[in-house]
């Protein structure tokens, strides 16, 4: 472009700055992409991290840890002072267990309280016009109901009566309209959705539901389903119990603790991400979620036997240096025998995922001959 050109340009923009409010400059001179990370690197190195000022999708079946991630994705934003909302339309926040994930409860607003889905769109355009908010989460996109949905005129529809195509129609135009505002104010929202399953060619295949403009305006698009069970992360367990002369046995048995996330990357924009349909997979533990390795975990003990013989265990234990505190949990009891513990032990509640795949053990040895 020569000089003269450029200069009738620049005069150009100068203009529609002052008469619009807005801002054209050349691309050169634009900011890097700034994103939200989920501080779990693999992941991040994978997706690039969610977008700010963009929608990004996570969907896929029930129990595949998509709740997790955004909450592991809410702590690790805290982390960098970024303001985080949250709108649970499915009602199921945990608070205890975004607690336990790193969850700062007392910076994170929650809303569960919102009755249609033109609710929830607008605290997020409201939020987004204000620039209040860094992150924002919805759980999940199809939990939200259009209020043409639920209301004709005012009046009460019966659920009977068939509504095409309502949510669809719905975020279309949500996504027109806020778009704009959700850019300026750098707003990473992040957006859960479940998945369907549709009649492919002669296959069955799982898909987005929602629309299409879901697809359209996604920055990026994650897919999530489990993985084989033979890849799923195992916990060695070290079960301790008494045989009928009451001596000590152990036996050590690898439990699975978690399974494999497969993550999927249908859709990205970002030229630091993989690239399309790329796959990673994942260790997904019950108590800590997502994670890189299980290379420095340490190996649990679990006390069988009835509260008293678990008393006993647990005194032989400590007696061996096996564990270093005097605490008596029961398992399968609501209430401690002793005082809490003050010094950390590898001793901990199992999931009831993990108690499953726990077989009871047989007492062995012979038992005591009774005296005639």
């Amino acid at each position: 472009m020569d000089n003269a050109r450029r200069d009738a340009l620049l005069a150009s923009m100068k203009k529609i700055n002052k008469d619009q409010g807005n801002f054209m400059d050349f691309a050169e001179n634009s900011g890097d992409t700034e994103v939200i990370k989920t501080g779990i690197e693999s992941l991040d190195k994978f997706c690039g991290g969610f977008k700010r000022g963009a929608f990004s999708i996570a969907w896929g079946a029930s129990g595949c840890g998509k709740s997790t991630l955004c909450l592991q994705a809410v702590a690790n934003a805290q982390k960098n002072n970024q303001s985080c909302v949250y709108i649970d339309m499915e009602r199921s926040f945990d608070k205890d267990r975004a607690k336990e994930l790193g969850v700062n409860l007392q910076d994170l607003v929650l809303v569960s309280n919102c009755q249609t889905a033109e609710e929830a769109l607008t605290i997020i355009r409201t939020l987004s016009k204000d620039k209040v908010c860094d992150f924002l989460v919805l759980d999940s996109i199809q939990a939200m109901s259009p209020k043409g949905e639920q209301e004709n005129k005012g009046k009460e529809r019966d659920l009977a009566e068939a509504e095409m195509a309502q949510l669809a129609r719905t975020l279309s135009k949500f996504f027109r309209i806020v778009s704009p505002d959700v850019f300026k104010a750098k707003m990473a929202v992040l957006l859960i959705g479940q998945c369907r399953m549709s009649l492919g060619s002669f296959i069955v295949r799982a898909d987005l539901s929602g629309g299409e403009a879901l697809k359209h305006w996604s920055y990026q698009t994650i897919f999530m389903r489990r993985g084989q069970g033979a890849d799923a992360p195992s916990q060695k367990v070290v079960e301790y119990y008494l045989d009928p002369d009451s001596k000590l046995h152990h036996e050590s048995k690898n439990i699975p603790c978690g399974f494999d996330a497969v993550l999927k990357l249908t859709k990205t924009k970002s030229s630091t991400s993989a690239v399309e349909n790329s796959e990673i997979h994942l260790p997904f533990t019950f108590e800590k979620g997502f994670v890189e390795s299980l290379e420095n975990q340490e190996e649990q003990i679990k006390i069988d036997g009835t509260d008293e013989e678990k008393v006993i265990i647990r005194a032989k234990l400590i007696e061996k240096g096996v564990l270093k505190d005097e605490t008596v949990v029961l398992e399968n009891s609501t209430e401690p025998t002793l005082v809490p513990p003050t010094i950390e032990t590898n001793e901990r509640p199992f999931t009831k995922e993990e108690i499953k795949a726990l077989d009871k053990p047989k007492k062995k040895g012979r038992p005591k001959k009774e005296n005639k």
